[in-house]
């Protein structure tokens, strides 16, 4: 049986600051292992709009926990960093709701749809 395509798959853009964005990559078939991530685990890129974020998710229906991986740590004046607080995500439609590690929701993105 085909695994389902996780929602939450893709790019994902914020407002403020507008460079800062998360991807969200295929899955790991079972059986298949890549460096930072298990099977059923896809792999996570982005940047708070300063540093590198990286790292894996593990989708779960219309949501995904963020497990941290490698990052930049470069001093960023006047950027609101606050992705590099990403623990879970919620999909809604073309919304991305970002959740921290007590579960409260720190900011949004949105679906970015190819040109």
């Amino acid at each position: 049986m085909a695994e389902q395509t996780p929602p939450v798959l893709g790019r994902w853009n914020a407002q403020d600051p507008a460079n800062a964005f998360l991807s969200f990559g295929d899955l790991v078939p079972e059986g298949e292992s890549r460096p930072f991530t298990s099977p059923g685990e896809g792999q996570l890129s982005g940047s708070d709009g300063c540093n590198g974020v990286g790292g894996s998710y593990r989708p779960d229906g219309d949501t995904a926990t963020i497990r941290r991986g490698p990052s930049t740590l470069r001093a960023c004046p006047g950027v609101d960093t606050w992705l590099r607080g990403a623990a879970s995500v919620r999909v809604d439609g073309d919304t991305l709701h970002v959740f921290n590690s007590k579960d409260e929701e720190i900011g949004t993105l949105t679906r970015a749809h190819d040109a």
